[in-house]
Parts: structure tokens; sequence; C-alpha cells
């Protein structure tokens, strides 16, 4: 009976210990997913590459934008176009990763330097944000973003 139990036990701890680490390997794939996603759309940024950036951005993307509204997709591809949202330094350092399933959660601090067509350009601009992914397709699109100026 014990070496019965034992066994079980073994058995048990085993596939439980195993689903925990195909669990663990999971979430550091998707976080090395979103990384990935995060480098290209920095780049984008910068670089106002619009078409880029409609291919990471879900179609209802929405941002609560450091100018106190929330816009959406559309809206804040206008952005870029006009140069409200041009930047000639640009870094961002991603503290937090929360993997829900499906959804990724980031924060982290970004400073930006706005250049062209923004009402604080030439000016360094510290800012918390937090960025919603969602796996969306079998592709990961970020579905919302919320960022505030530190004053």
């Amino acid at each position: 009976m014990k070496k019965m139990f034992l066994t079980i036990l073994f058995y048990v701890s085993y596939f439980t210990l195993s689903a925990q680490s195909e669990m663990m390997s999971n979430h550091d794939s998707i976080i090395a997913e979103i990384k990935s996603l995060e480098a290209i759309q920095m780049k984008a940024i910068l670089e106002s590459d619009t078409l880029t950036l409609k291919k990471i951005w879900a179609e209802d993307f929405h941002v609560n934008s450091p100018a106190n509204n929330v816009v959406n997709l559309s809206q804040v591809l206008e952005r870029i176009r006009n140069t409200y949202i041009k930047y000639s330094h640009f870094e961002s350092e991603s503290e937090y990763y929360g993997v829900f399933g499906d959804v990724v959660i980031v924060m982290g601090k970004e400073t930006v330097t706005p250049i062209g067509n923004n009402p604080d350009s030439g000016k360094t601009i510290v800012r918390r944000f937090t960025d919603i992914y969602k796996k969306i397709n079998g592709e990961w699109k970020e579905i919302a973003r919320h960022a505030n100026i530190i004053r």
C-alpha cells in the first residue's frame, strides 16, 4: 500500500512539475514575442511608419493619451502623419509583463523628445505607460495604451 501511494505521489508530482515547466516556457515565449513587437513598434514610431503600426495595432486600438483624451486608431495614425506624434528620441523601459492567457499587460516608463507639430517640441518628456496586447486570429495585437506625463 505504501509503495502504491509513493508511486502515485511520484506521478502526480512529476506531471504537476512538467505542466508548470511547460507553462513557464510558454510564458517566456509570449513575453519574447511581445518584446519583439515593442522593438518593432518603437522603430516604426521613430520612422513614422504607419503601415507597420497598422499591422501591430488592432483595428479597435485606443489610446488614453498624454494629451488627456482618448483617441482611436485612425486618430493616432493621423497624429503621426501630421507630426503631432514625432520624436527625435524615444527610450522605453518595460518593467512588468503580465501574461493572462491571450492578454498581456506591459507597464513601464518612457522618455521622449517630441519634434514637429507638438506643443512640447524640443522638451524631454518622461511618461508612465501601460500597453495591452491580445492574441487575435493567432497574432499578438496591441489593443489599448495609456500614457501619462510624470510632472
